[in-house]
Order: C-alpha cells, then structure tokens, then sequence
C-alpha cells in the first residue's frame, strides 16, 4: 500500500470516549477498558506510536476488535514497531472476523504482500486463538470461528462453519440461527447427521465451562 494510503488508514482510528475514569483498575480492566484504548488513541495523535502499539496489543489479546484494527494499521505501517505483514494480517482478519468492516479491505491489502506459507501460519494461528476462547468460555468466538471457516479459510468450509453457527445457536447468540440455516443451505444432506452429531457433543462439552 502506498504511503498516502497508509495515512489515510491510520486517520481513520475508531474513537470511544469513556464517560467514567476507575480510580482503580485490575489487569482485566485495562485491557477492556474505553480509557484504555482512549490512551492509545491519544498516543496516535502524539506519534508516541511505541506506547500505542503496547495498549493495542494489550487489549487486541483480550479480543477487542477496534485495538485490534488499529494494531493491525501500526504494523503494516511500521509504526511503533518495525513492518511485519503477517502479524498485521492477523490481528486484521480478527478485527474482521469480529465485525470491523474496514479491517476487510485491510486484511485483502495485506494477503497480496505475503507468500502462500504465511497465509498458511497466519490460519492456523487465528484458529488456534479463536478455539482457546471458545475452550475458555468466550461464547463471542463461535460465530467467529465459522465466519472464518466461511470467508477466512482458503477455501470456503460449509460444513465446519455450519457446525460452529448451529452451536452459536444452541447458545442463543444473536444472529446464529439465519447464519447457520443460510451455511446449511451449502452443506451435503448426507453430512448432516455426522455435522450435528459433532456439534451436540461440542455444546455438551462447552456448556459445562462458565
């Protein structure tokens, strides 16, 4: 990406004012926190981009998909940390895969800078990550495991994005259950049986984490 474009990336920071300062805040709360990333945000704005890319990545862990985003735009960008495209490319299809639209056009950029082995890794990383949420109770991360398997994977899985939205739905999470009739609608009658069998056993396993 040019440079012009790459400035006009990192003008383009989602910003959430937080109405509250905690007076004391645990390690869980910063890496949540609105005044956290408020900071980080602040750090942009005074090219401190060493101490942003630390409070991005920090919360970026803790799954939040705007730090993550914005993380993703230092590292293409070199900023606060020397380039490195892959780790860009991951931290841009998780914004993605969490619902920040523009970290798709991002995560397009970034796949024609990188060899078919990084996408490779860059996969197996994300699906690792996004299995260790969903092992530790972070429900979210259903829905975005199968939007993985549906738009993420290098080719289009049906039948595993499937599974994971009939999980989602079992969950009652919003938006599940169109996801999982429209992902079945792809899916081969005859893999119906051992797709719902594995998922019942998955929610019966996941149901027992709090």
């Amino acid at each position: 990406m040019r440079l012009e474009a790459i400035k006009k990336s990192l003008s383009q920071f989602v910003i959430i004012i937080s109405l509250i300062m905690p007076t004391q805040m645990t390690l869980a709360d910063i890496t949540t926190s609105n005044v956290t990333f408020a900071e980080a945000v602040q750090a942009v704005r005074d090219k401190n981009y060493q101490h942003a890319v630390n409070l991005f990545e920090l919360q970026a862990f803790a799954a939040q998909h705007d730090a993550q985003y914005n993380l993703a735009l230092l590292l293409q960008a070199g900023k606060g940390r020397p380039q490195n495209y892959q780790q860009a490319l991951f931290w841009a299809w998780s914004a993605y895969l969490g619902g920040i639209e523009p970290a798709e056009e991002l995560s397009e950029d970034l796949k024609s800078l990188l060899p078919e082995e990084s996408l490779k890794l860059t996969r197996e990383k994300l699906v690792e990550l996004l299995q260790d949420r969903i092992d530790s109770g972070d429900r979210s991360a259903l829905m975005e495991l199968a939007l993985f398997y549906k738009k993420v994977a290098e080719v289009p899985n049906f039948e595993e994005a499937y599974m994971w939205y009939s999980i989602a739905s079992a969950f009652l999470i919003e938006g599940a259950i169109s996801k999982r009739d429209e992902a079945a609608s792809s899916v081969e009658a005859k893999l119906m049986v051992e797709l719902q069998d594995k998922a019942g056993k998955i929610f019966d396993k996941l149901s027992l984490v709090k």
